[in-house]
Order: C-alpha cells, then structure tokens, then sequence
C-alpha cells in the first residue's frame, strides 16, 4: 500500500468526479491526464459509478483511479469489482475500514474531529480524509491535527480550489487534495474537455507555487567576488558576506569561485520537493545525489533542498521547500 500512497503524494490533487454519464467517463479521463492530474476519486453519488471507473481505467490504464463517498461494504465490493485501486468515505465507518483492511485495499475514511482520528489509529490507518475541509477549519486545523497525530497525513476535500491549494500543499502533513473545482457538473455535461484540461494545468501550477528565490553568480574567487558584489551595492543592494558566498540583498548570490552550473545557480522555491521532483522527472529533471538537505532526520522527513541534474540557459537549479 506504501507505493499508492506515494503516488497520491506525487500526484497532489486528487479530481473528485460525480459522473451521470459512464459514456462521457474516457474522454473526462484523457481530459485529466492531458491537464496533469492523472487521477481521478468517482463518488458511488450517481448510479453509474461503477461503470464510470470502468471505462475511466480501460481509457487510461496508467490513471490512479478510486472510489469516493463509500458508504458501506457492499459499495465497496463493488467499486473494487470494477477496478478501483482504493475507497474513500466521508466519514469514519468501522466496517467498510475492516473490509479493506482485509481484503488489502487502500482506503482513506473522513474525519473531522480528534475522537474520529483516534479511532482510524487504533485501527492502523493514519491516511485520512478531512471532510468538509474548509468548513471544519482547512488547513489550519490539519496544522493542529499536527501536534497530537504526527503519524497522520490528510487529503482535505470541500472547499479546496485554485486560490487556496497552495496554502494545502504546503503542509508537511498533508498527502494530497481533493477538489471538484476541475470537474464540475456543468463541465463534464458540456463536454468541455479542453477547459477541464486548463483548469487542471492551473491548479498544477498553483500547487506547486514555483517561485525564484535568489540568483547564484560564479566567479573566479574571492577577489572576483567581491569585485562583483562591489558593482551590485552600487544600486543599493546590500552586501552581505558569507563563507562560501556574498549575498547583494536576499536575491542575488555571488559564489566565492566556481559552484554548480555554468554560469551559476537559481534557486527555486516550491510548496513540497516530493511532488515537485514527481512533476519534473517528465520533463527530464532528476536530482542530483548527495545535494539533499532535510528538515528533519534524513530519509525519515520532507526535503528542504535539493540541486537537479539539467540546467536552464546555463543555470543549476536547486530546489528549495518554501
């Protein structure tokens, strides 16, 4: 089950779809692939949720595709008959949590309080879903679900858009999102598959929030250096120095010699280096061994920094948690 829940991780927002028509349910899937959020959670809401996981699945063999609003075993039964890879609920039901416990599928029950969350633990699951996300407090209760339940990770879901998906993915203890906002009723009814597609890639983008923080220049030396972080001050940049580097204000960095890439270094941030190295490694970026840095015990916590191993326009990349 590790392996679905990095996936979820990697992916970052999970489409949640109520689909009345199955025959509409592969283009939706080619739809959300082209937009960058191979996944897909069909709410057992409409009467074809089976089928429309079905056809979602045989569309796009790759997707990770699963189903929502599972109210009981025999729905469950049923999701997973059709291909469903894992069983989301609104709230916390014991037996459909047994079921697949038993039966080895991934499932992520709805919580929206700490007696709910206690008993997910004491069955051994710690992936849960806040429901109704925003109304419950959003992510600043998924912070304070922090402190008592470390061991936890949440997908929020309801009220989760483009404006606020940021502040989410953020969140070290956050797995994934779950939103509506792409696939609307409206939306898929229309047929607007090259909207749904936009809407997607937004939300993307959003959700990483790739920002430049600094510009890293080489240099031949020291000497150089300074030369260079001379010229810089005369524009009123601030000179900071450093022992391997001097600093003109917070956004230039002048390398005290020759660091990584040809002409020097950007230093990118982004919300989760995780998902962000999951996005980039399709464009052929890869990071680089040894440059990690972690905000915690290595290996056991998120990336705080990380150098990938292509450059842009001369430049090094390297990629920083905001």
């Amino acid at each position: 089950m590790a392996d679905i829940y990095d996936t979820f991780r990697d992916i970052g927002i999970i489409p949640v779809v109520a689909i009345e028509d199955a025959s509409k349910a592969a283009d939706l899937a080619h739809a959300l692939v082209k937009g960058g959020l191979p996944a897909s959670e069909v709410t057992f809401r409409t009467a074809c949720a089976a089928e429309a996981i079905e056809a979602m699945i045989k569309a796009e063999p790759n997707m990770l595709v699963g189903a929502g609003t599972v109210l009981n075993v025999e729905q469950a039964e049923k999701a997973v008959k059709a291909g469903a890879k894992f069983i989301v609920s609104p709230g916390y039901n014991p037996d459909v949590v047994d079921w697949c416990i038993k039966n080895n599928v991934p499932t992520m029950p709805g919580i929206s309080n700490p007696s709910e969350i206690t008993a997910c633990i004491n069955k051994g699951v710690t992936h849960l879903k806040l429901f109704p996300a925003e109304r419950k407090g959003g992510y600043k209760i998924i912070d304070d679900f922090g402190g008592p339940f470390p061991q936890c990770t949440f997908m929020p879901t309801g009220g989760v858009t483009t404006e606020n998906v940021g502040e989410y993915a953020k969140r070290k203890n956050i797995l994934c999102m779950g939103g509506t906002w792409m696939v609307k009723k409206p939306l898929i009814e229309g047929c607007k598959w090259d909207e749904i597609t936009q809407i997607c890639k937004d939300a993307v983008k959003a959700m990483h929030s790739f920002k430049i923080e600094h510009v890293g220049i080489n240099t031949k030396d020291e000497d150089d250096a300074n030369k260079v972080a001379d010229e810089f001050a005369l524009f009123g940049l601030t000179k900071k120095v450093g022992n391997s580097s001097i600093f003109s204000s917070d956004a230039i960095e002048v390398m005290k010699g020759k660091g990584r890439g040809t002409c020097g270094h950007l230093s990118v941030l982004c919300n989760n280096i995780e998902r962000a190295l999951a996005y980039l490694k399709q464009f052929g970026f890869n990071p680089v061994a040894g440059t990690e840095k972690w905000m915690g015990k290595e290996g056991a916590s998120p990336l705080k920094v990380v150098y990938l191993d292509k450059e842009v326009g001369g430049f090094a990349i390297h990629l920083k948690r905001a």
